[in-house]
């Protein structure tokens, strides 16, 4: 067990003392939100873009988190100071609360933690996705898409990804349409036009997604947030996945490859970004 300090409920604790109430909402019935959060040094990359997304999620769903912005940053900065992690990401879940009586009834304020980890080694790219579709999974998609800490179809989808020598899975829905990988976004490149899955999907809009599509913007690339089917991958020039944890890592499946050149243009920029942070 790792031996580091988290954020329980006002609280910072040890890991093998960070306890979770058995009737809490998040453990109970998953009724609730996170945000993975990357940091260097007490440097928090995008905090605002993570806590404006949080919040929406949060207004969604009707969970009311007494915290501002800057208690929030407060907690997640703390969290840092207390561990002797350079840099690595942090995990903050919010949940409904501790419930009493019937399961729609909770008392009391949201349940909020925070967890830390220090940031996964990258696999040499190009990593290899599968593609699965959505109707063999318990895939749960909302439309406006929020962060739910409901991951279970997810999960199994990664899980089987890697035993097919996979390191991530892409989705596509019963529309043939691509729609997002277990744990990130994903975006194709054909000429001069960078191409990911429009959000009325129930795409997740990462934050990392958003750094990516400015960056393209910025080296004249044209943007198509939009639907995208299964059977025109063939077509495309460049692949890549991304996410918080990882940044971004270009990708290829079955039969297809790639040079990765804009790719890689895009990667140095992202890269000069998270480090001038």
């Amino acid at each position: 067990m790792d031996n580091n300090i988290n954020y329980i409920n006002g609280q910072w604790l040890e890991s093998s003392e960070s306890l979770v109430s058995i009737n809490d909402a998040g453990f109970l019935l998953g009724d609730g939100l996170f945000e993975t959060i990357r940091f260097h040094g007490e440097t928090i990359f995008k905090l605002e873009n993570h806590v404006q997304r949080l919040q929406k999620g949060l207004e969604n769903i009707r969970i009311n988190l007494p915290l501002s912005s800057e208690e929030i940053e407060d907690i997640l900065l703390t969290t840092i100071d207390k561990n002797l992690l350079k840099e690595g990401l942090l995990r903050l879940m919010v949940t409904r609360g501790i419930l009493e009586g019937a399961p729609w009834n909770f008392a009391g304020p949201p349940g909020i933690y925070v967890s830390i980890r220090p940031l996964s080694s990258k696999p040499q790219p190009p990593v290899k996705v599968v593609f699965y579709s959505e109707s063999k999974y318990p895939i749960i998609r909302f439309n406006p898409a929020i962060k739910s800490l409901n991951y279970l179809g997810n999960m199994l989808a990664k899980h089987d990804a890697e035993k097919e020598g996979a390191f991530e899975p892409v989705f596509y829905n019963q529309k043939n349409l691509i729609t997002e990988c277990a744990i990130r976004n994903i975006f194709f490149i054909k000429g001069d036009t960078l191409f990911t899955p429009h959000t009325d999907l129930g795409v997740l809009p990462g934050v990392m997604r958003d750094t990516i599509i400015k960056i393209a913007a910025s080296i004249q690339l044209k943007i198509e947030e939009t639907h995208i089917y299964r059977d025109t991958l063939k077509d495309m020039d460049e692949a890549f996945i991304s996410s918080t944890g990882i940044g971004l890592l270009p990708c290829y499946w079955q039969g297809w490859k790639s040079d990765y050149t804009t790719t890689n243009r895009i990667n140095q920029l992202l890269d000069a970004e998270i480090n001038a942070q």
